[in-house]
């Protein structure tokens, strides 16, 4: 929660403002792995399933499933903090996506999401102080 409120790093170095969203938005509660091997890495994380989590009161109700646009948040923010942990400065913006495709559903009596990014490539871009990381992810729902 302290990268959610800016609170983690007392006195940031010119330019660092790390965040994430802040709950109920925040599709992460605990990150499993952090690996970086150069240009690649790989990141997990899971997501607690809350029977009273805000989207299944009003994602089709009467039968309720968490929206697929949030499982892809989740990749883009643990992407983000995947570069923040390699050093990037600035607040991270999603810039897109492709081939997305969904395969289920996550319903209320689902148990735990996992989600899992590969990091492909990650990039400093020294002269406008920006960082990219590009990736592929995964989402696996427990019953």
């Amino acid at each position: 929660m302290a990268f959610v409120y800016g609170t983690l790093v007392t006195d940031p170095p010119a330019g660092f403002d790390a965040r994430l969203p802040a709950p109920p938005f925040l599709m992460i509660d605990r990150i499993l792995l952090i690996e970086s091997d150069g240009k690649q890495g790989r990141m997990i994380a899971e997501q607690d399933i809350r029977l009273d989590a805000w989207y299944f009161q009003c994602h089709m109700p009467g039968d309720p499933v968490q929206p697929g646009c949030l499982c892809v948040d989740a990749i883009w923010q643990l992407l983000g903090f995947y570069c923040l942990c390699r050093g990037a400065l600035g607040s991270g913006r999603a810039l897109g996506c492709s081939g997305v495709t969904f395969n289920g559903q996550i319903r209320p009596f689902n148990k735990c999401v996992r989600y899992e990014v590969d990091i492909r490539r990650y990039s400093r871009i020294e002269r406008i102080r920006r960082s990219l990381g590009i990736g592929d992810g995964r989402i696996l729902c427990r019953r």
